[in-house]
């Protein structure tokens, strides 16, 4: 199954390289070959933290979408599943872009590795942690969620850190409530992603099928409908208006 699965995220990269935006030419050697471990390392389609919580991903491919411009220059490859491969294989890009990560994050007992990604048209490189233990946060995020109830909200998180010229720009802590409120007709789940630079922002998971597309102006709906040509189905959407959002495939 491991290399039926690895097959298919070569071909999706060389596929989005080919109808999206040409990452293979405008990342670097090591980044290319960190790339290229992360596909190795999936055993199946589906990856689930050893806490049994599904919700999590291991890779994006998303869009950013204003009016008619969109930025496809985004990108975000790690493990669930094998976070410490995923991490060595991490370490040539950190050290090539001269990044270092607090210990409490890189070496914390909660912390587990999850991978990299890019947004390259706007020079933005991010680096993502999980980490088992929503109350003990380490100090670098913790201001992020003060304010808020945390009981309220799963344990495992995610943490974020953006970096632009390889300088810190941004961290995020991503919440996972443990009860949905009512949510918008075709939302599974919701997941809180709080900010430093843009407070609380709501990304949506979506039923299958979805019907977000008819919500979307044109460019939007023109994306998804290159996705489902090839039988991939919008995932998450970060939604602000019609002419204003962000998909998340596959």
């Amino acid at each position: 199954m491991g290399q039926k699965v690895g097959q298919y995220h070569r071909m999706l990269f060389r596929w989005h390289c080919r109808n999206f935006y040409p990452f293979r030419k405008k990342l670097t050697y090591a980044e290319r070959q960190y790339l290229k471990r992360c596909f190795e390392l999936f055993d199946d389609f589906h990856e689930v933290s050893e806490t049994g919580f599904e919700q999590f991903s291991s890779f994006s491919y998303s869009h950013r979408v204003t009016g008619d411009r969109v930025n496809s220059s985004r990108l975000a490859y790690g493990s669930v599943e094998n976070p410490e491969a995923a991490r060595q294989a991490a370490l040539p890009v950190l050290e090539e872009r001269e990044i270092e990560l607090p210990g409490e994050i890189w070496e914390g007992e909660a912390s587990r590795f999850g991978g990299l990604g890019w947004d390259l048209e706007n020079n933005l490189f991010k680096v993502y942690f999980r980490w088992l233990a929503l109350s003990k946060l380490p100090e670098a995020v913790k201001s992020l969620v003060e304010d808020l109830d945390l009981s309220k909200h799963r344990e495992e998180c995610l943490l974020s850190f953006s970096y632009s010229h390889n300088q810190p720009v941004e961290k995020k802590v991503y919440l996972y409530p443990k009860e949905e409120r009512e949510l918008p007709e075709g939302v599974a789940n919701v997941t809180w992603m709080v900010t430093d630079r843009r407070g609380l922002v709501s990304q949506y998971d979506l039923y299958y099928p979805s019907n977000w597309a008819s919500r979307l102006n044109r460019t939007g709906r023109d994306i998804v409908s290159k996705y489902r040509a090839r039988g991939q189905t919008l995932d998450t959407i970060n939604y602000t208006d019609e002419n204003s959002f962000t998909l998340y495939f596959p």
